[in-house]
């Protein structure tokens, strides 16, 4: 090799070294842009020192931080507290002009839900984000599991996509409901799983200990399994069995809505269920009537409102009432079923599951 080519060799690695410095230095000047820029364009206190006489004025008030809302979040105003929860994890996350100003259905439950916080050492790209956690997409948990990412532009939580810059993650799981609570499996999985996303964003995360976590899910489902209670009218007689047209007749002027093949509900004002009518067979001639007591707002009277059903029907159909043990039902027994639920509502309210509240659609829906 001649001293011309190892010339050129020399000259080439010097240049891929500046070339690849030039990059490194670009690099470091965008990240300084964005970290500016997510702290509203005031700067560093400590590059760009303000003088004394403006240290004497005004006291610029840091951003205030807010924690995951129902419904559509305006920044620094609170979601009603009241609006149904279908907590999910997308499959998909929206597109930008969907999720700006908007973390839909999921509230934070100190009750329900065990929330993790992930602090990114530095801003993080929604790209990198949704790398990270496809892997808990991609997991199925007998739970509802939530993400949600802290966006300093807006100020507030949203779903992450591949636009944003996040600081902060929250990931949560539903600890328990009224048919499964959170198990030693489970909650290994779901920690390894948030593990790999701290991992993965360089961020901050103090992994709890499996067995605290599984106590606190089993106690929760212990708690509100006692308010696991319906309550059941039966319409029988020799009538039947009916139709499918003559039930969606009688149905029909019972206020009733179908939900399903042989199914119908009672809604309230805001859309609410509050009990719902069928049979199992509709060759059968016993047909039910039943009140989730956990789910029905105790504003909408929701037994009453199905005792008036009932009697619209099996006038009707020429059936009669009876509960679950084949004894006739009047006036006077509903009095005395309504005393009992009374007493089943203050105690439902004094352990923090008020009935049709998000809370409890949570736990029971």
């Amino acid at each position: 090799m001649s001293d011309l080519h190892i010339a050129l060799l020399l000259l080439a690695a010097v240049l891929l070294v500046l070339l690849i410095g030039y990059n490194k230095w670009q690099e470091r000047r965008a990240l300084q842009r964005l970290d500016t820029t997510l702290r509203g364009g005031v700067g560093d206190a400590l590059l760009e020192p303000a003088p004394l006489d403006a240290l004497a004025g005004d006291v610029i008030a840091p951003p205030t931080r807010i924690e995951p809302k129902f419904g559509s979040l305006a920044p620094i105003a609170p979601a009603a507290a009241d609006e149904l929860d279908q907590p999910t994890i997308p499959a998909d996350f929206p597109p930008a002009a969907e999720r700006e100003g908007a973390l839909a259905g999921w509230i934070e439950d100190p009750l329900l839900d065990s929330v993790f916080e992930l602090r990114c050492t530095h801003a993080v790209d929604g790209v990198t984000v949704l790398d990270a956690i496809a892997g808990l997409q991609r997991q199925r948990f007998a739970l509802p599991v939530h993400v949600a990412a802290w966006d300093a532009r807006t100020q507030q939580w949203v779903h992450p996509d591949r636009f944003g810059f996040y600081t902060e993650l929250l990931v949560a799981i539903q600890m328990a409901n009224r048919r499964v609570a959170l198990d030693e499996v489970e909650a290994s999985r779901f920690l390894a799983a948030v593990q790999q996303i701290a991992v993965a964003l360089d961020a901050d995360f103090d992994a709890p200990e499996v067995a605290r976590l599984v106590s606190l899910a089993t106690e929760l489902r212990t708690s509100s399994s006692q308010f696991d209670v319906q309550i059941g009218l039966t319409l029988e007689g020799a009538g039947g069995p009916w139709g499918k047209e003559r039930l969606a007749a009688v149905a029909a002027k019972a206020a009733l809505v179908a939900s399903g093949p042989g199914t119908w509900r009672r809604f309230d004002e805001a859309g609410t269920p509050l009990f719902t009518f069928g049979s199992a067979s509709l060759l059968k001639d016993r047909l039910t009537l039943e009140l989730d007591v956990p789910l029905a707002p105790v504003a909408a009277q929701p037994l009453r409102l199905m005792y008036a059903a009932a009697s619209v029907i099996a006038l009707d159909l020429g059936a009669q009432i009876v509960d679950d043990n084949g004894q006739p039902v009047d006036a006077a027994s509903l009095a005395s079923v309504e005393h009992k639920l009374e007493d089943l509502y203050e105690k439902m309210r004094q352990a923090g599951y008020e009935p049709g509240s998000p809370r409890a659609l949570r736990l029971y829906a």
